[in-house]
């Protein structure tokens, strides 16, 4: 049984994006007011849907890269259209949830300058404080070959963070200022 009529099925479209909040932007100009999000129940469901979705196109492009192993060409093609159908729905809830900052550190989200200076100050806590911690967690319990990988992260996280400062600095030597 083939599995592309299954694979029709999904949300392969792409998804509206949530304009109706921009309108809104443009409304509140007019004198209408806007319901902040920030502090509210919805600002915390739009955080666990971001990172739900996050990790949803992870877990389905894992899965699809183990159907391609195994030879079952059509999972893979359906779990490869559902991770995109769930990078869709996140983008969706970062959207709404980039006037109140980035979902997993607070930080503004802005200009890409503003956005890298974010980014190495995500990847230098990983490394400085986030995975060392954990190894040395795993170390305690007795669970080495994770205390590695985690050191091994820890690494990664700070060559990310050293490449991101380097395009910043770039950026910055040649604009001068930071560009928005």
């Amino acid at each position: 049984m083939s599995l592309i009529p299954a694979l029709s099925r999904l949300a392969l479209r792409p998804l509206a994006r949530p304009t109706a909040r921009a309108a809104s932007r443009a409304l509140c100009a007019d004198g209408y007011d806007e319901v902040p999000i920030k502090g509210t129940k919805t600002h915390e469901n739009l955080k666990s849907a971001f990172s739900a979705k996050s990790m949803a196109v992870l877990r389905f492009e894992y899965y699809a890269q183990k159907a391609d192993v195994e030879g079952y060409t059509n999972a893979s093609a359906a779990f490869r259209a559902a991770a995109e159908s769930a990078k869709q729905q996140a983008f969706g809830h970062f959207e709404f949830l980039e006037e109140v900052g980035d979902p997993a550190t607070d930080a503004e989200v802005g200009s890409v300058t503003t956005n890298l200076q974010g980014a190495v100050a995500s990847e230098m806590d990983e490394s400085e404080r986030m995975y060392p911690s954990w190894a040395n967690m795993a170390q305690s319990e007795q669970i080495d070959d994770v205390s590695e990988w985690f050191t091994n992260l820890s690494n990664t996280s700070m060559r990310n963070a050293n490449a991101l400062q380097a395009v910043l600095d770039d950026i910055n030597k040649e604009y001068g200022f930071d560009k928005e």
